[in-house]
């Protein structure tokens, strides 16, 4: 998770356990707006086999649903799902099993993806192929429910899509604006508040350089314009402003 930063630096703030893993969470962001529903990613689900859920460490059971309806809301009221990139962690999810059969969980949603990531989903190579579940994301195609987009793209009036790569070629943001509320949901860019030191970047992004290009830019909306950032990993702020404080870059406000 942090890349080229020494171990006995980040374990100061996030100790990893004796397999030298460390505890993140799975945040995804619901936007209600007067005549939709919209879900920015939708974790891993509940279609891992016991072997998957070794892999990837998980130790608690999907909520996705639980919390929609905390909301008053069901899978099916869900008419958009912005997908930040494919990858199990943020895609698993589109995906559920019915009738000893996979479908999808949102039967009424249009999934945009960014172009590039789908065609890197559908052709993963050695190194990124254990990152996507392609069989499962074809069954979107397969329903017509998936919608490709290519570049920037504001696919509902105040909710803009931004192709980010860095983390994936196809990795997207989404800048959502109200009014005086302006939240940033950067992904993978900023997945928690231990990266925003600027070489703080995945040892698995694709292209860290440009990551860190694109953090830059997020934390200058964040400071200088008033935006709010959205953290994808982080266990306890799921949304905050930040502040300056001499060199470093700090939250200065935390949204529940």
């Amino acid at each position: 998770m942090y890349g080229v930063v020494p171990r006995v630096i980040w374990q100061r703030f996030n100790p990893p356990d004796p397999d030298n893993m460390v505890k993140l969470d799975i945040n995804l962001l619901l936007i209600k707006t007067d005549g939709e529903n919209i879900l920015i990613d939708a974790g891993i689900g509940d279609t891992l086999s016991e072997k998957q859920k070794k892999m990837y460490g998980i130790e608690k059971s999907s909520a996705l649903e639980k919390n929609l309806s905390e909301h008053n809301l069901t899978p099916e009221s869900i008419h958009l799902v912005l997908l930040s990139h494919l990858h199990a962690d943020h895609a698993g999810g589109v995906i559920k099993v019915e009738n000893s059969q996979k479908v999808p969980r949102f039967p009424n949603a249009r999934y945009v993806v960014q172009f590039k990531e789908w065609e890197e989903a559908m052709h993963p190579d050695e190194r990124t192929s254990v990152t996507y579940f392609t069989s499962n994301l074809r069954i979107l195609e397969d329903e017509n429910l998936l919608e490709l987009v290519d570049g920037e793209d504001e696919v509902v009036k105040g909710i803009k899509l931004i192709n980010t790569g860095g983390h994936t070629p196809g990795h997207q943001a989404v800048l959502i604006e109200d009014g005086e509320n302006k939240i940033i949901w950067a992904g993978d860019i900023i997945p928690s508040t231990h990266h925003l030191r600027i070489p703080y970047v995945a040892s698995v992004d694709l292209d860290p350089k440009e990551t860190m290009e694109q953090k830059k830019r997020f934390l200058k909306m964040c400071l200088n314009d008033g935006w709010a950032l959205a953290f994808d990993h982080d266990l306890k702020v799921k949304i905050g402003k930040l502040e300056k404080v001499g060199e470093e870059i700090k939250i200065k406000d935390i949204y529940s």
